[in-house]
């Protein structure tokens, strides 16, 4: 993980980050034209902007965009590399989206409901460009009744288990995950879900509720289905928020279809107020409003009657969003950020009723702080919130120290 760029409480106080927020979009207006123009013109530490556009997914519309705008302002010599990386991408990205379309004609005549979320249909729905969002895998949403038949498939087309060790333990792992990994020898990565969101959200009918809209769309010479955006601003939102909005990709999305036109927005703000989600959806527009300047449909605005609970929040995330997020954040869930998001207190209570159980579960973490031996293992479950208090204060004064 590269060292952060952004290391004041402003993170847009940088130069390269300010030129990396005005490329972070595909609409460029003459204002937004003028504004890179003027950044690059300055003493940009062009290597520090790449590896900052590269941790945030966003090195496609960064290079699209001084492309169009600014091409011979550009050095030469990190342009060259840049518009290899696009190219190899963008290849790769057109060999993920015929792939996709193969599995889903598999499942289609095995009669596995399926529909593909984020990668290829997303980008081509939202961006209109395949070669515009950043995918390193292909996301297929099944229903959690079809996995055992789904696996079989996918494996018998020559994907192997990423980390499930042996289809014996399948049973088992389907009750307490939401999603299965496969590699292909060929180099392509495939997930399997059977749920949207985490279970620590305890969203109620996920995924079914969120399978009722479809539309469909052309992708590599076929026609896929789709999720329509409304929906897609629903699980957007909640993927965003499971990775604290640690990525600008993420806001992107969210930025790209607030930019759309004609969407349903009844319909999102209705399935919000059912779901308890509303103040996750107000975060997730504060956040495209402020840093990318993404205009909130009043109509939307109005709806989440933003509270100053997600005020705070939002600004949270800002503070932190160029910073260099801990090692394993695309795995590990932020669980009192998840908490605090949701505004009703029924909602709060099931999370800590379902999940505080498994919080309070030792691990080798734990083990590691303290060793003792194995005859004193029950004395981990005090250890636990000794060891988690003392990172905390870590954190804590490594983010103090780092604002110095």
């Amino acid at each position: 993980m590269p060292k952060p760029l952004m290391q004041s409480p402003d993170a847009r106080s940088r130069r390269e980050a300010d030129l990396l927020l005005a490329c972070a979009r595909t609409q460029i207006t003459p204002r937004i034209s003028d504004r890179i123009r003027a950044a690059v013109q300055q003493e940009i530490d062009w290597i520090g902007l790449i590896r900052l556009a590269m941790r945030h997914d966003v090195m496609p519309l960064l290079y699209r965009n001084l492309q169009f705008v600014c091409p011979n302002s550009v050095p030469e010599s990190v342009f060259r590399p840049v518009r290899a990386r696009y190219e190899v991408q963008t290849a790769q990205a057109k060999r993920y989206a015929e792939e996709l379309v193969r599995i889903l004609s598999l499942f289609e005549e095995q009669g596995i409901p399926a529909v593909p979320y984020k990668g290829p249909t997303l980008a081509q729905r939202l961006y209109g460009d395949l070669s515009l969002r950043e995918f390193g895998d292909l996301d297929i949403m099944i229903l959690q009744r079809d996995v055992p038949r789904a696996q079989d498939l996918i494996r018998s087309y020559g994907y192997k288990f990423a980390y499930l060790k042996s289809a014996d333990k399948l049973t088992e792992y389907i009750r307490a995950n939401r999603e299965l990994q496969f590699y292909h020898p060929d180099g392509t990565q495939l997930e399997l879900h059977w749920r949207f969101a985490l279970q620590l959200a305890c969203v109620k009918h996920d995924p079914e509720r969120f399978l009722q809209r479809f539309e469909t769309i052309s992708l590599a010479g076929a026609q896929v289905p789709s999720l329509p955006l409304e929906v897609y601003f629903l699980i957007l939102a909640m993927h965003g928020t499971k990775h604290k909005w640690r990525q600008l990709k993420l806001i992107c999305d969210i930025a790209e279809i607030l930019g759309q036109p004609d969407l349903d927005w009844k319909y999102v703000l209705q399935e919000a107020d059912d779901l308890g989600l509303k103040r996750m959806l107000a975060v997730a527009a504060l956040l495209a409003e402020d840093p990318l300047e993404a205009v909130v449909p009043a109509e939307l605005a109005h709806g989440l009657n933003i509270d100053r609970t997600a005020r705070a929040l939002t600004a949270e995330v800002r503070r932190a969003l160029f910073e260099a997020p801990v090692e394993d954040w695309h795995a590990q869930a932020d669980f009192p950020f998840q908490l605090k998001i949701r505004e009703r207190l029924r909602d709060r209570a099931s999370m800590l009723f379902w999940n505080l159980p498994s919080k309070l579960e030792p691990d080798e973490r734990d083990r590691r702080f303290l060793p003792m031996p194995e005859f004193l293992s029950s004395m981990y479950y005090m250890v636990r919130p000794v060891r988690l208090a003392w990172e905390k204060l870590n954190d804590r004064e490594t983010a103090s120290t780092s604002r110095v």
